[in-house]
Protein backbone atom coordinates (compact mmCIF):
# COMPACT_ATOMS: atom_id res chain seq x y z
CA UNK A 1 0.00 0.00 0.00
CA UNK A 2 1.31 3.51 -0.96
CA UNK A 3 1.16 5.01 2.43
CA UNK A 4 0.88 8.73 1.15
CA UNK A 5 -2.36 7.59 -1.08
CA UNK A 6 -5.86 8.83 1.40
CA UNK A 7 -8.09 6.62 -0.58
CA UNK A 8 -8.04 3.93 -3.56
CA UNK A 9 -9.13 4.12 -6.63
CA UNK A 10 -12.00 1.88 -6.76
CA UNK A 11 -14.50 3.36 -4.42
CA UNK A 12 -16.30 3.30 -0.88
CA UNK A 13 -20.12 3.29 -1.90
CA UNK A 14 -20.76 1.08 -4.65
CA UNK A 15 -23.01 -2.51 -4.02
CA UNK A 16 -20.77 -5.41 -5.18
CA UNK A 17 -21.90 -9.22 -5.34
CA UNK A 18 -23.75 -10.56 -2.28
CA UNK A 19 -23.51 -14.03 -3.36
CA UNK A 20 -22.42 -15.89 -6.26
CA UNK A 21 -25.43 -16.17 -8.87
CA UNK A 22 -26.20 -15.49 -12.36
CA UNK A 23 -29.24 -13.15 -12.69
CA UNK A 24 -31.88 -13.41 -14.89
CA UNK A 25 -32.17 -9.07 -14.84
CA UNK A 26 -31.04 -7.42 -18.15
CA UNK A 27 -28.60 -4.60 -18.31
CA UNK A 28 -28.66 -2.03 -15.53
CA UNK A 29 -28.72 1.83 -16.86
CA UNK A 30 -26.41 3.63 -14.43
CA UNK A 31 -27.77 6.27 -11.70
CA UNK A 32 -28.82 9.49 -12.97
CA UNK A 33 -25.91 11.72 -11.36
CA UNK A 34 -25.83 15.79 -11.27
CA UNK A 35 -23.03 15.29 -14.17
CA UNK A 36 -22.98 19.85 -13.79
CA UNK A 37 -22.30 19.75 -9.80
CA UNK A 38 -19.19 16.96 -10.27
CA UNK A 39 -17.73 19.02 -12.94
CA UNK A 40 -18.26 22.25 -11.23
CA UNK A 41 -16.69 20.58 -8.31
CA UNK A 42 -13.71 19.48 -9.93
CA UNK A 43 -14.73 15.38 -9.81
CA UNK A 44 -13.75 12.95 -12.86
CA UNK A 45 -15.42 9.58 -13.45
CA UNK A 46 -13.38 6.79 -12.34
CA UNK A 47 -15.43 3.85 -12.68
CA UNK A 48 -18.68 2.00 -13.87
CA UNK A 49 -19.59 -1.48 -13.32
CA UNK A 50 -22.55 -4.37 -13.06
CA UNK A 51 -22.77 -6.38 -10.47
CA UNK A 52 -25.15 -9.66 -9.57
CA UNK A 53 -26.21 -8.21 -6.12
CA UNK A 54 -28.29 -11.01 -5.07
CA UNK A 55 -31.02 -14.28 -6.05
CA UNK A 56 -33.12 -14.89 -3.17
CA UNK A 57 -36.67 -16.71 -2.72
CA UNK A 58 -38.60 -14.48 -0.70
CA UNK A 59 -41.89 -16.76 -0.10
CA UNK A 60 -42.96 -18.33 -2.90
CA UNK A 61 -41.05 -15.42 -4.97
CA UNK A 62 -37.34 -15.33 -6.07
CA UNK A 63 -35.88 -12.09 -6.43
CA UNK A 64 -33.29 -11.55 -8.27
CA UNK A 65 -31.51 -7.75 -8.00
CA UNK A 66 -28.45 -6.43 -10.02
CA UNK A 67 -26.64 -2.93 -10.10
CA UNK A 68 -24.45 -0.69 -11.88
CA UNK A 69 -22.52 1.26 -10.30
CA UNK A 70 -20.41 4.32 -11.20
CA UNK A 71 -17.41 6.19 -9.07
CA UNK A 72 -16.10 9.68 -9.16
CA UNK A 73 -12.53 11.31 -8.07
CA UNK A 74 -12.16 14.66 -6.36
CA UNK A 75 -9.09 15.39 -8.79
CA UNK A 76 -9.21 19.13 -7.76
CA UNK A 77 -8.94 18.81 -4.56
CA UNK A 78 -6.56 15.99 -4.88
CA UNK A 79 -3.91 18.01 -7.05
CA UNK A 80 -4.09 20.85 -4.65
CA UNK A 81 -2.92 19.20 -1.97
CA UNK A 82 -0.66 17.80 -3.23
CA UNK A 83 1.05 20.89 -4.84
CA UNK A 84 0.53 22.14 -0.97
CA UNK A 85 2.52 19.14 0.31
CA UNK A 86 5.02 19.08 -2.67
CA UNK A 87 4.20 15.43 -3.69
CA UNK A 88 4.22 13.76 0.33
CA UNK A 89 0.21 13.54 -0.18
CA UNK A 90 -0.65 12.68 -3.63
CA UNK A 91 -3.66 10.63 -4.63
CA UNK A 92 -7.59 10.51 -4.18
CA UNK A 93 -8.51 12.54 -0.99
CA UNK A 94 -12.36 12.38 -1.85
CA UNK A 95 -15.18 9.88 -3.39
CA UNK A 96 -18.52 10.11 -4.51
CA UNK A 97 -20.17 6.79 -5.67
CA UNK A 98 -23.89 5.46 -6.50
CA UNK A 99 -25.68 1.91 -7.41
CA UNK A 100 -28.46 1.81 -9.16
CA UNK A 101 -30.07 -1.38 -8.38
CA UNK A 102 -32.84 -2.77 -10.21
CA UNK A 103 -35.18 -6.20 -9.62
CA UNK A 104 -36.84 -9.13 -11.15
CA UNK A 105 -39.83 -9.51 -10.00
CA UNK A 106 -40.22 -5.38 -9.97
CA UNK A 107 -39.34 -4.26 -6.63
CA UNK A 108 -43.10 -2.85 -6.12
CA UNK A 109 -45.21 -5.32 -8.09
CA UNK A 110 -44.21 -8.37 -5.66
CA UNK A 111 -47.45 -10.38 -4.80
CA UNK A 112 -48.64 -9.06 -1.99
CA UNK A 113 -45.77 -7.27 -1.34
CA UNK A 114 -43.98 -10.24 -0.13
CA UNK A 115 -40.13 -9.55 1.13
CA UNK A 116 -40.16 -5.71 -0.07
CA UNK A 117 -39.13 -4.51 3.19
CA UNK A 118 -36.90 -7.71 3.96
CA UNK A 119 -35.27 -6.66 0.76
CA UNK A 120 -34.14 -3.24 1.38
CA UNK A 121 -33.64 -4.16 4.39
CA UNK A 122 -30.91 -6.60 3.23
CA UNK A 123 -29.72 -3.88 0.37
CA UNK A 124 -29.34 -1.38 3.38
CA UNK A 125 -27.57 -3.79 5.63
CA UNK A 126 -25.08 -5.05 2.62
CA UNK A 127 -24.11 -1.54 1.60
CA UNK A 128 -23.34 -0.69 5.44
CA UNK A 129 -21.10 -3.73 5.70
CA UNK A 130 -19.16 -3.00 2.27
CA UNK A 131 -18.75 0.70 2.92
CA UNK A 132 -16.94 -0.01 5.73
CA UNK A 133 -14.94 -2.99 4.31
CA UNK A 134 -14.20 -0.74 0.99
CA UNK A 135 -12.66 1.73 3.57
CA UNK A 136 -10.18 -0.52 4.74
CA UNK A 137 -9.56 -2.29 1.94
CA UNK A 138 -8.10 1.25 0.63
CA UNK A 139 -6.27 1.51 3.60
CA UNK A 140 -8.14 3.63 6.50
CA UNK A 141 -7.75 2.43 9.99
CA UNK A 142 -10.14 2.77 12.64
CA UNK A 143 -13.26 2.51 11.05
CA UNK A 144 -16.82 2.65 12.53
CA UNK A 145 -19.96 3.34 12.36
CA UNK A 146 -20.67 6.83 14.40
CA UNK A 147 -24.56 6.75 13.77
CA UNK A 148 -27.14 8.61 11.60
CA UNK A 149 -28.36 11.37 10.51
CA UNK A 150 -31.15 13.14 8.78
CA UNK A 151 -31.08 13.38 4.58
CA UNK A 152 -33.91 13.95 2.14
CA UNK A 153 -33.59 13.62 -1.41
CA UNK A 154 -34.10 16.29 -4.07
CA UNK A 155 -36.78 13.38 -5.34
CA UNK A 156 -38.56 14.03 -2.06
CA UNK A 157 -37.25 10.46 -0.37
CA UNK A 158 -36.32 10.61 3.26
CA UNK A 159 -34.01 7.51 4.02
CA UNK A 160 -31.97 9.35 6.50
CA UNK A 161 -28.38 8.33 6.16
CA UNK A 162 -25.29 6.10 8.38
CA UNK A 163 -22.15 8.55 8.74
CA UNK A 164 -18.59 6.50 9.31
CA UNK A 165 -15.40 7.83 10.45
CA UNK A 166 -12.12 6.16 10.11
CA UNK A 167 -8.37 7.41 9.86
CA UNK A 168 -5.49 7.93 7.26
CA UNK A 169 -2.66 7.15 8.85
CA UNK A 170 -0.03 9.44 7.28
CA UNK A 171 3.28 8.67 8.60
CA UNK A 172 6.31 10.54 8.27
CA UNK A 173 7.02 13.45 5.41
CA UNK A 174 10.20 14.57 4.52
CA UNK A 175 11.42 17.73 2.56
CA UNK A 176 14.97 18.78 1.69
CA UNK A 177 15.68 22.37 2.38
CA UNK A 178 19.57 24.20 2.33
CA UNK A 179 21.33 20.07 2.40
CA UNK A 180 19.19 19.42 5.35
CA UNK A 181 16.30 16.81 5.90
CA UNK A 182 13.70 17.80 7.61
CA UNK A 183 10.89 15.06 8.72
CA UNK A 184 7.58 15.44 9.95
CA UNK A 185 5.75 12.61 12.41
CA UNK A 186 2.71 13.71 10.45
CA UNK A 187 0.21 11.10 12.26
CA UNK A 188 -3.24 10.72 10.46
CA UNK A 189 -5.98 12.17 8.73
CA UNK A 190 -9.51 12.07 9.77
CA UNK A 191 -12.05 11.04 7.15
CA UNK A 192 -15.78 11.21 6.96
CA UNK A 193 -18.08 9.36 5.30
CA UNK A 194 -21.67 9.35 4.90
CA UNK A 195 -24.40 6.62 2.98
CA UNK A 196 -27.98 6.69 2.14
CA UNK A 197 -30.17 3.90 0.69
CA UNK A 198 -33.77 4.70 -0.71
CA UNK A 199 -36.68 3.46 -2.76
CA UNK A 200 -36.89 5.41 -6.17
CA UNK A 201 -39.56 4.23 -8.17
CA UNK A 202 -39.32 0.67 -9.08
CA UNK A 203 -35.60 0.54 -8.03
CA UNK A 204 -33.20 1.15 -5.00
CA UNK A 205 -30.47 3.72 -5.17
CA UNK A 206 -27.37 3.26 -3.09
CA UNK A 207 -25.44 6.80 -2.89
CA UNK A 208 -22.83 8.30 -0.25
CA UNK A 209 -19.16 9.35 -0.31
CA UNK A 210 -16.07 9.77 2.00
CA UNK A 211 -13.95 12.87 2.26
CA UNK A 212 -11.84 14.54 4.90
CA UNK A 213 -13.51 15.17 8.13
CA UNK A 214 -11.36 17.65 9.90
CA UNK A 215 -8.11 20.09 8.77
CA UNK A 216 -4.81 18.44 8.86
CA UNK A 217 -2.15 21.09 10.51
CA UNK A 218 0.51 20.10 12.29
CA UNK A 219 4.45 21.81 13.79
CA UNK A 220 7.49 19.99 13.55
CA UNK A 221 10.82 21.53 14.59
CA UNK A 222 14.47 20.27 13.99
CA UNK A 223 17.43 21.81 15.30
CA UNK A 224 20.18 22.33 13.08
CA UNK A 225 22.85 23.65 15.96
CA UNK A 226 23.02 24.25 19.25
CA UNK A 227 22.02 27.89 18.52
CA UNK A 228 19.10 27.32 15.31
CA UNK A 229 16.05 25.49 15.32
CA UNK A 230 13.91 25.48 12.31
CA UNK A 231 10.19 25.25 12.51
CA UNK A 232 8.21 23.88 9.59
CA UNK A 233 4.52 24.29 9.79
CA UNK A 234 1.98 21.87 7.78
CA UNK A 235 -1.76 23.09 7.24
CA UNK A 236 -3.34 22.22 4.23
CA UNK A 237 -6.70 24.49 4.38
CA UNK A 238 -8.80 21.25 4.20
CA UNK A 239 -12.43 22.88 4.48
CA UNK A 240 -14.31 19.23 5.91
CA UNK A 241 -18.02 21.23 6.20
CA UNK A 242 -17.85 22.43 2.65
CA UNK A 243 -16.61 18.65 1.79
CA UNK A 244 -19.70 17.54 3.38
CA UNK A 245 -22.07 19.36 2.36
CA UNK A 246 -21.07 19.13 -1.31
CA UNK A 247 -21.39 14.96 -1.21
CA UNK A 248 -24.52 14.75 0.35
CA UNK A 249 -25.63 17.46 -2.01
CA UNK A 250 -24.99 14.98 -5.22
CA UNK A 251 -26.66 12.69 -3.13
CA UNK A 252 -29.78 14.37 -2.71
CA UNK A 253 -29.38 14.73 -6.60
CA UNK A 254 -28.73 11.27 -7.54
CA UNK A 255 -31.74 9.12 -8.96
Amino acid sequence: MNRRRFLGAAGVVGLGALAGCSGAVGSVAPPTVPEDQLAEGGWTKTDESEATVFEQRFGPVTVTAKSTTVTYEDEALAAEVSEKTLGQIDGTLALYSASHINFSPDLNNLPGGVGRAELLSEVRAAAEDQFEQRMRDTGLESVSKTGEAEFETDSGASPGLTTFSAEYPVGTLEYEASGETFTIEAGAIEVAGDLAVWNEGDYVVVAGGAYPGENFATTSETSLSEAITVSVDVDLGLTPDEYRREVRGLMAATE
